[in-house]
């Protein structure tokens, strides 16, 4: 096998999930567990950015069921293979899945080592590229790489000559960036336009957090610096920063046995000044401002003092002081960051409430701002919800009452009415808007009572049952029309809205 068999686990209990993961040495068997979800949407977004070769999923889910999920995953990813898991009671369902393409199942009551090893053997054998041989020394090398960023000491008599085989060469740096929804490659093809770029160097990706793709890069010395910008530029092309990941680039060591703290202690620390740089292309160790820290600290009274006083805006400004004091400094840790920002909003919350403010909406909104903060990526979206949140903290003081209209949700709103007959998905949308994909959601159902998916789904229907209401479009060519490339499930969603079928529709509204 070229490479490891890429493996989703769909599961909404964790336990299942966790034991699944934990069965066995999967990497010594030719299979990686790429990620997990906990229904079928979070299950397809991560079949967008993880790009594996087998799911396997529970059929009963809260958010979408396991049929669902295997029929839309089908619809749009053929090619990937679906395992099933089961109670006895559920059959009918499993039927239903197998239908639509799932390529086996297994009884959750039944599920053991060899049985679950015996199914992915099977499966992974209609992949014709993977060519499944367990023996391959492929994952040999990926086990002793995953050692050493663990912090493993490598045995010098049988586990370095594997690694000084494969990487002959003098010099080495680690190359890394985050996976997002919106990264236009997945780690196999960067790999293959690093050996394209960069063909004199050695390179393979390395077994490192979720999300987050790595290369170790192998060379001579005296090509270090030349390929240093070879890569630099490369990064500059792919239009980092711009609906694209940021590129960080560790500094050079000489020795593969530093590769572990390398990792550990400064390229996952360069990982985390991404929040800050959105504007760069590129992150190089050693190339950065010098670090100091803050030069004051972020007074809480003096903001709530303005906000009890009715002056939001001034309170805003000084919360964007404090955030381009933190984008200067950019040392400070970004889960700290947003613990703060969380505790502001909660507070402002409490001073609203001991003022007798009428805030009922906010203090239903609140938990949103607090998701979103949590899910933002950079420092820029944090900013841009802590801006949403004032605005209503400023309705609220104000006594204006309820939201006003906000231009951005106009603009989303207006877009999907646009282009409802398109394939328009959640990170569709969100690459065009430049929004991250999970703070997309979370910002549409703060706004909307129905999530993305129901308003996309009721703006269709509604046009639907517009051309129902003439007789001279099939039901099939309305289906299309309206964005629904699978016809069944097009009747099955407008039964839903509508309690009807499409024909019986029809034929009730020409009667």
């Amino acid at each position: 096998m070229n490479r490891l068999c890429k493996v989703l686990i769909v599961d909404d209990e964790f336990l299942v999930r966790q034991g699944i993961k934990h069965h066995m040495n999967w990497e010594a068997e030719g299979f990686n567990i790429v990620g997990e979800a906990s229904n079928g949407e979070e299950g397809l977004q991560q079949v967008e950015l993880l790009k594996p070769d087998i799911v396997i999923t529970d059929i009963v889910m809260p958010v979408m069921d396991g049929e669902t999920f295997v029929r839309t995953l089908k619809a749009g990813y053929p090619h990937i293979e679906v395992i099933v898991l089961s109670s006895f009671s559920e059959f009918e369902y499993v039927r239903s899945t197998l239908q639509h393409g799932a390529a086996d199942y297994i009884l959750k009551p039944k599920l053991d080592t060899n049985e679950l090893l015996e199914v992915l053997r099977r499966t992974a054998g209609k992949i014709p590229e993977l060519q499944y041989e367990p023996s391959h020394d492929g994952w040999r090398l990926g086990q002793l790489m995953e050692k050493m960023l663990s912090g493993f000491t490598l045995d010098e008599d049988n586990e370095m000559p594997v690694i000084r085989e494969n990487f002959p060469l003098g010099a080495f740096r680690l190359l890394a960036f985050q996976i997002t929804e919106s990264s236009l490659k997945n780690q196999d093809q960067i790999e293959a336009e690093v050996r394209k770029r960069l063909p004199e160097i050695e390179c393979a990706i390395l077994p490192a957090e979720s999300r987050l793709s790595v290369m170790l890069l192998n060379m001579k010395p005296e090509q270090d610096e030349a390929k240093v910008e070879q890569i630099r530029e490369w990064a500059a092309e792919a239009g980092a920063g711009q609906n694209a990941p940021v590129w960080v680039l560790s500094e050079r060591f000489l020795s593969f046995e530093k590769m572990g703290d390398i990792y550990r202690e400064r390229l996952l620390k360069l990982m985390e000044f991404c929040f800050y740089y959105t504007n760069r292309a590129i992150l190089i160790d050693g190339e950065l401002p010098p670090m100091h820290p803050a030069g004051y600290q972020f007074n809480v009274n003096m903001f709530l003092q303005h906000v009890k006083r009715n002056r939001v805006e001034t309170a805003k400004e000084y919360l964007h002081e404090h955030a381009a004091t933190l984008g200067r400094d950019y040392i400070a840790d970004v889960f700290e960051i947003k613990s703060f920002l969380g505790n502001l909003i909660f507070n402002v919350t409490i001073t609203l409430a001991d003022m007798d403010v009428q805030s009922a909406g906010l203090e239903e909104s609140k938990y949103t701002y607090f998701k979103n903060v949590d899910g933002a990526s950079t420092l820029t979206e944090v900013m841009l919800v802590l801006d949403q949140f004032m605005t209503e903290v400023q309705e609220c003081v104000s006594g204006s009452g309820g939201k006003r209209s906000d231009p951005n949700m106009t603009m989303l709103l207006d877009y999907m009415h646009a282009h409802y007959d398109q394939p328009l998905g959640l990170s569709e949308v969100a690459k065009h808007f430049h929004f991250n994909p999970s703070y997309l959601s979370s910002y549409f159902s703060s706004h909307k009572k129905e999530g993305f998916n129901e308003y996309l789904n009721k703006i269709r229907i509604e046009k639907a049952e517009e051309l129902l209401r003439s007789d001279d479009v099939t039901i099939s060519e309305i289906s299309s029309m309206v964005g629904y490339s699978d016809h069944s499930y097009f009747c099955k969603v407008f039964k839903k809205f509508t309690g009807l079928s499409p024909s019986r529709y029809r034929r009730k509204f020409w009667a």
